[in-house]
């Protein structure tokens, strides 16, 4: 005994905590002293060793007291946290006596007891609790009060009514919220009286905002007229909340104008200009919700400002499919932007009225603007655009013309497949390429013949086109066609049918993919081996096994990750030989391919101490994923040596200091 506790106070953390481990299994209650006296330790580690001994070797009643005393070190903030983290694992086990030690005259220590006892949620502590909020101390009654809404148990109301009632603000602020979490209508009448105490209005209205109770509405409203800003911003997110909690908006709308008549579009954008976000927000939504079109003005004026534009937009398709024809006139503007941006609500709204108005921005001097107009009027899902549509396949723009593809595909049923093979004849390779796209998002099936003819196209960028159709489309039929690719002259090709078929995992694609693992360019050898990957064959291993070889780095770092993901222990073993790499950034690659993989622990622990912080960080992550046993020791010794900030964040990370 006299060696432990010379131990337990030595200069050395790992002496301390290995004098606490060798503790562990003996039952011996003389040990228990030095075990609370081991968690008032500088060291997290030999504090949390601790506390795992005294949990697993002894009786709660034979230490609990030691861990309450720990509660008034006032000079040992590690102590205090420990033995609070402790208490709180202790769960039931430790009502009682904590129930017992709030006696104490120490107002520090009862307000850490309310804050166990709340994260227990045991009910037998309630009576406590509820005393607790009648605390000489003003922390130790507000933290009760705010314990018992996270409680939300519904024998308290009557209390927090009380208090709310009371002349406290301390505690009547946490009230007020503790009522709204609870959700008792009972507060309802108590909650509304308090909105006369200008202090209380802000915590009142935040619980009003979960009760969202219709009828408490006309006593929300006219707060957004209150002299305090702060009150009538918290009246306007009260209001939304209301909405996002399922109140229509037409009780919303319909007490805004009672209660405010005209003043209240004018409130609404006023706070739409806010300088807070989320105030904005709110505004910009009730503005939809009003359906007044003298918001159109502020709102287009808003939708230049990218963080508020999708609000904006949705408030116009509110007001929009209410009143699909008020937005025509939104049109009549020489910026493209706004343009652009009523496209795209009219996009949302898809009323057959703005059929002409599209139709005429197809041919838009703006290429944004045709891009837009090209999704948009594809929802009105009309036959008559197909033909104007497949013009714009050839637009000068390529986002034009992706936007078309997009469009028609929309418009997939009105499509001609004996037209889109013809295209695929056409004389411009503009319109060859965006076809063959254009079949590969629709699925195509019965055009996979001519795309496959297509693959001996001249231009590269149509080939690569046919390829992505192949892939997309995806039938036995299409693999076997893309098995052809891989012998394109170009590499761009080579890669993408690769990668295709890997995703793809048709019959005989592994022999083709063997094949290409020698081909002479690198970048297409990095697509095999990647695509050897994605086929999960373990009749792949071998061939990846001797990409490790290969003179390109990152051809071996792909094999690497590919090897990882197939697993099996000749994958495993052929990576655990690259952990001997000269080159690190290969070294790093191994050990995290090693991740998914058992009894790899012993060869990755050395990784820890490497002299490259990138290589201990990826040893790092990949022994976190079972930090267990001698793992952890070792992750919790390099605690104490690490100085990389990068690494100790994620060390800290997976230890959950």
């Amino acid at each position: 005994m006299q060696e432990l506790r010379r131990l337990i106070s030595d200069s050395n953390v790992e002496t301390r905590r290995e004098a606490v481990e060798s503790m562990k299994g003996s039952v011996d209650r003389e040990h228990i002293p030095l075990l609370l006296k081991a968690m008032e330790d500088a060291s997290w580690r030999v504090r949390k060793t601790a506390v795992d001994i005294l949990f697993e070797d002894y009786p709660v009643e034979q230490y609990i007291q030691g861990l309450i005393q720990l509660l008034h070190i006032e000079d040992n903030a590690g102590a205090r946290n420990s033995a609070i983290e402790a208490l709180i694992r202790l769960g039931r086990k430790a009502t009682l006596f904590l129930i017992e030690a709030f006696k104490t005259p120490n107002k520090d220590v009862r307000k850490f007891i309310i804050d166990v006892l709340g994260e227990q949620r045991d009910n037998r502590s309630l009576p406590l609790m509820l005393e607790a909020i009648r605390d000489e101390d003003e922390n130790v009654s507000a933290t009760a009060v705010e314990h018992l809404g996270k409680v939300g148990e519904i024998s308290v109301v009557d209390a927090l009514i009380e208090i709310l009632d009371g002349g406290d603000l301390w505690v009547a602020y946490p009230a007020a919220d503790a009522l709204g979490r609870i959700g008792n209508k009972k507060a309802l009448p108590y909650l509304l009286s308090a909105l006369g105490r200008k202090p209380l209005r802000e915590p009142v209205l935040k619980a009003l905002g979960r009760f969202s109770d219709p009828s408490t509405l006309g006593h929300i409203i006219p707060l957004l007229e209150d002299p305090s800003k702060n009150i009538q911003e918290q009246a306007l997110k009260t209001i939304e909340r209301f909405y996002h909690n399922g109140v229509g908006a037409g009780p919303i709308t319909a007490e805004m104008r009672r209660t405010l008549g005209n003043r209240a579009m004018e409130l609404l954008i006023n706070h739409a200009w806010s300088a807070k976000r989320e105030v904005r927000i709110s505004a910009i939504m009730l503005l939809g919700l009003m359906k007044d079109e003298a918001a159109y003005g502020p709102l287009l004026d808003m939708s230049h400002e990218e963080e508020f534009a999708e609000d904006v937009k949705n408030a116009l398709v509110y007001i929009g499919r209410d009143k699909p024809e008020s937005l025509l006139k939104l049109f009549d503007t020489d910026n493209p932007h706004q343009m652009r941006f009523i496209c795209e609500v009219t996009q949302k709204v898809a009323s057959p009225v703005y059929y002409d108005i599209l139709d005429r921005l197809l041919f838009n001097e703006d290429g944004h603007v045709r891009s837009t107009a090209a999704v948009s009027i594809s929802q009105l899902e009309d036959p008559r655009c197909v033909t104007k549509l497949r013009k714009l396949l050839t637009d000068p723009y390529e986002d034009v013309q992706e936007a078309a593809v997009a469009a028609l595909a929309n418009l997939r049923d009105f499509l001609d497949p004996a037209d889109l093979a013809a295209s695929l004849r056409d004389a411009n390779p503009v319109m060859r390429r965006n076809t063959a796209l254009l079949m590969g998002k629709i699925k195509a099936s019965g055009t996979v013949e001519g795309l496959g003819f297509a693959l001996k196209d001249e231009n590269v960028r149509v080939r690569k086109a046919v390829v992505a159709a192949l892939s997309a489309i995806g039938t036995e039929n299409a693999v076997k066609h893309l098995s052809y690719a891989l012998t394109d002259e170009s590499p761009d090709i080579r890669i993408s049918a690769a990668l295709s078929l890997g995703a793809m995992r048709g019959s005989g694609v592994l022999e083709s993919l063997t094949i290409l693992s020698t081909d002479p360019d690198n970048s297409v050898r990095v697509a095999a081996a990647k695509a050897l990957g994605l086929l999960g064959d373990r009749n792949a291993v071998k061939t990846l096994t001797g990409l490790l070889s290969d003179r390109n780095g990152f051809v071996v770092a792909a094999s690497i990750e590919s090897l990882s993901g197939i697993g099996g222990n000749e994958a495993r073993d052929a990576i655990l030989g690259m952990l001997n790499s000269a080159d690190d950034e290969i070294r790093r690659t191994a050990i995290i391919g090693l991740s998914p993989f058992e009894d790899v622990e012993k060869n990755l622990v050395p990784f820890l101490h490497d002299p490259d912080w990138a290589t201990r960080i990826s040893a790092v992550r990949t022994l976190g994923r079972r930090p267990e046993g001698y793992v952890r020791k070792e992750l919790e010794r390099l605690l104490d040596t690490e100085e990389d900030p990068t690494v100790l964040k994620a060390v800290e990370e997976i230890m959950r200091v």
